[in-house]
């Protein structure tokens, strides 16, 4: 039998003196909503900046495929392999810390890890009566993400909230910019992963409310979702964006593709712009499912739906 091949950049790479654990073919689909796709050549649960720092110059240098994973909420993975590199924020990218309220700063700011999770970063804002991102409870991706996609819900998005975000390049150095001297706009920022630009973490000013209100709101989030999302099914959320002055949904249920299922995937039947894992989904069942919703919708309404969900590729390489 013939030993395996190793990529070149490997045993480079394994001599970076890293705290962050590198994994070898890792499968990845406990690191997307799916739950699917194949593995990865090589995973970094990265936990610091400081490691961050060494990883991206020498992606660069070395001109790897990579990519920049939170949860994978907005992720189609394929089956086959990924040659490249998988960054995978951890560890102090989960930080979630509240400013001390002085001068300069009031005390309804606080900072968070791009790694904290949607859900974590909601719920800690309820003991101290900050309003506005409940929305985020029905999210199940991180602030990373959040940010780089402008995530939002319930007529809230996450720039609404935005003051500064920490990011860096790939030549490892790091940068604060103002939320407004960054490009925000539906479902779009300029910092992502795929410009070479990976959000370390944030600043967020939230509403001034108390914990009753800002409890209640959450809850009505959370119930929403219950009530009109299939949430107990592994999705990625949204697959389309809504054209202006419309919603995908609807226009995906009137072109009677509610309910279609394709190998182990389905266009949810509780939810038409949701595709769901019936169990056994391949990309290519779900792949197939949104071609098939985007041809039957421009054939109908001569309107091309514009997928929301990110398919694994490689990033720029900087």
């Amino acid at each position: 039998m013939s030993e395996e091949v190793q990529p070149e950049w490997l045993e480079a790479l394994e001599k970076i003196p890293l705290v962050s654990r590198l994994r070898r073919k890792e499968s990845l689909k406990r690191f997307n909503t799916w739950r699917i796709g194949g593995e990865a050549e090589c995973l970094i649960d990265v936990v610091n900046v400081g490691d961050l720092a060494l990883i991206l110059p020498f992606i660069r240098k070395h001109r790897i495929p990579w990519f920049i994973i939170g949860k994978g909420s907005n992720l189609l993975v394929p089956d086959n392999t990924w040659q490249g590199i998988i960054i995978h924020l951890s560890g102090d990218f989960k930080c979630w810390e509240p400013s001390e309220e002085s001068e300069d700063s009031k005390n309804n700011h606080v900072t968070a890890g791009a790694a904290l999770a949607d859900v974590t970063f909601a719920q800690r804002c309820v003991p101290k009566g900050w309003g506005g991102m409940e929305f985020l409870i029905g999210i199940p991706g991180t602030i990373g993400g959040a940010i780089a996609m402008n995530a939002g819900a319930h007529g809230a998005e996450t720039a609404d909230f935005l003051k500064e975000v920490e990011w860096m390049d790939m030549l490892g150095d790091l940068h604060t910019t103002p939320a407004e001297k960054l490009e925000f706009r539906y479902r779009y920022s300029e910092l992502n992963g795929n410009f070479g630009r990976i959000i370390t973490r944030a600043v967020f000013a939230l509403n001034e409310s108390d914990p009753e209100t800002v409890e209640k709101k959450l809850l009505e989030c959370q119930q929403f979702r219950k009530e009109k999302q299939p949430y107990n099914q592994p999705s990625c959320g949204s697959v389309f964006k809504n054209p202006s002055g419309d919603y995908a949904a609807r226009l995906i249920e009137a072109s009677g593709l509610k309910g279609t299922i394709k190998g182990g995937a389905q266009i949810s039947p509780k939810q038409a712009n949701f595709i769901v894992n019936l169990g056994d989904a391949s990309s290519d069942d779900i792949l197939s499912l949104i071609n098939t919703v985007r041809e039957s919708v421009l054939r109908k309404y001569s309107i091309d739906l514009v997928p929301e969900v990110q398919i694994l590729q490689s990033a720029v390489y900087g």
